[in-house]
């Protein structure tokens, strides 16, 4: 077995970022007193939109400008935002919403019907990495002032919640479509962003909303999103106080940041998984890659339990080569070593595909430690595989992949928080994780039928679909990522979220 000697690698998970908070003084529930939450992160957000903000580490800057139509608390429980109320139909096609009618967007635009009707023609027809989350809207009407109804082609099982993620976070329609959203978000949220106190991919400074609807959620007079160029700079910070919060994935942060005391929390199910996305199934890029046996041979060629005792700096890292967790009906204890590293059946496969080698360029960026990209470069180099590391900024890193610049890239991707979101967003044509559109009429058919299936029939599906991507490895899981959330309980309390590696904006408070 090939052993590598390194420190750990910083995940990214479309992304695992690392966030944090620096407290000012005490503060009540309407942030009377003067205080400010500062969070440190690896990645900024690439645009203000929200059809393009994207999830994961992104939701706190969203939450901060945008409020969503439903919220989910911390426990998973959806509870009314914007949206007061909302009803299905018997076929659960169409979806109507009854809206409040207190609210105001930041330009002083009043938040209505319409306003919805605006922001879901806007998220339908974007091509930001979470568009799918209303994927088949058929029409959406404004039936009174502060009435929506939107119908879908085939229902959506996870309609709610989209609608209290990406899908139902509000703009000002005044402002969509403007080159400006990019950059100065305008939303109903609790804070408002300060441009002369903002320094565009470095500093987000958003201060608190006069007159917010609901101030119970407005803890802080300001809001800082602090972003650094790796892991070690955000430790820094941490320690340093400049920062008092932060997502670490280097053992040695984890280990440091304990010894200094900080708080360590982790999400009860594992959240994100690490390995390597085969984007280029059809051969288009690299003509290799549409043998499935070349792509079966790369799974056996991954020595994954030193690549996860290199990554996460122990013994027995969860070895999983499914991207559903262990949550999901999908999930099957006999799949999860369905490869292991065996070179020489890899070097069998290669043979009888009569490939003797090729070239495979992956993406990398500072956030990839040498070690890490050794190890992998080691690993297929026995097979014949020269893989080529191209750098590339951080802040490109993701929009690079899903914009199909590349046929392949190691990457940590998240399995949360619903079946059918892993399915919509990796496997579909449209999905953002599958740029090349590769489709598949066997595995076509098994998404279309889930949203009229009942849910054992849908569980069944889940599984067949999980059986499909291990077998033709479009994406091979290589072991479950750790989630390491440090806190200095002495500036703030943090609760995590259910099915987050980042805590929402909104479970934040001062410690005092």
């Amino acid at each position: 077995m090939a052993r590598w000697k390194t420190a750990g690698i910083v995940l990214l998970a479309g992304a695992l970022t690392a966030t944090g908070c620096a407290g000012g003084g005490p503060t009540g529930s309407t942030g009377d007193a003067d205080s400010v939450l500062s969070i440190g992160s690896t990645t900024g957000p690439q645009s203000w939109d929200p059809a393009d903000i994207g999830d994961a580490n992104y939701k706190p800057y969203a939450q901060a400008a945008y409020d969503t139509l439903i919220l989910r608390q911390p426990d998973g429980e959806y509870v009314p935002m914007l949206a007061s109320a909302w009803s299905f139909s018997d076929d659960n096609r169409t979806i109507t919403i009854e809206l409040r009618d207190d609210v105001t967007f930041s330009d002083g635009e009043q938040f209505n019907a319409e306003a919805v009707v605006a922001n879901f023609e806007h998220f339908s027809s974007g091509t930001g990495p979470l568009n799918t989350q209303l994927t088949g809207l058929e029409s959406v009407v404004a039936t009174e002032e502060y009435t929506v109804m939107a119908t879908f082609t085939e229902p959506i099982p996870d309609l709610v919640y989209n609608l209290s993620d990406a899908a139902g976070r509000m703009a000002s329609p005044a402002s969509l479509g403007s080159d400006s959203l990019a950059t100065v978000p305008v939303g109903s949220g609790p804070y408002v962003m300060s441009e002369a106190d903002t320094v565009q991919g470095s500093l987000y400074t958003l201060t608190a909303r006069e007159d917010y609807w609901n101030p119970d959620l407005q803890k802080f007079d300001e809001v800082e999103f602090r972003v650094f160029e790796d892991e070690s700079a955000l430790l820094n910070a941490l320690r340093s106080g400049q920062i008092d919060a932060g997502n670490l994935t280097n053992p040695d942060s984890v280990q440091n940041a304990t010894a200094a005391g900080y708080a360590i929390l982790k999400p009860e199910a594992h959240i994100s998984w690490f390995g390597l996305i085969l984007f280029d199934r059809d051969g288009t890029m690299v003509p290799e890659l549409a043998d499935p046996l070349v792509r079966e041979a790369l799974a056996w060629a991954i020595d994954r339990e030193t690549l996860a005792n290199v990554t996460l700096g122990i013994e027995d890292g969860v070895i999983d080569t499914q991207m559903f967790n262990e949550g999901s009906p999908a999930w099957s204890s006999h799949l999860a070593q369905a490869y292991h590293y065996d070179a020489d059946k890899a070097k069998e496969l290669m043979a009888e595909a009569d490939v003797t080698g090729f070239t495979m360029t992956l993406p990398a960026s500072g956030l990839f430690t040498q070690g890490m990209m050794t190890g992998v470069k080691n690993n297929l180099a026995e097979i014949g595989v020269e893989v080529v590391w191209e750098d590339i900024p951080a802040q490109a890193f993701v929009s690079d992949m899903i914009a199909g610049k590349y046929a392949a890239s190691v990457m940590v991707l998240g399995a949360v928080p619903t079946d059918w979101s892993v399915v919509q967003n990796y496997l579909t044509p449209t999905s953002a994780w599958n740029p090349l559109g590769t489709t598949n009429s066997e595995l076509q058919q098994l998404i279309d039928s889930i949203p009229g299936q009942t849910e054992e029939e849908r569980d069944k599906s889940y599984r067949e679909i999980n059986q499909f991507v291990i077998e033709n490895n479009w994406f091979q899981p290589w072991f479950w990522a750790e989630e390491n959330f440090a806190v200095n309980e002495d500036a703030v309390q943090v609760e995590l979220q259910l099915q987050q590696n980042v805590p929402s904006i909104y479970n934040y408070s001062p410690a005092h």
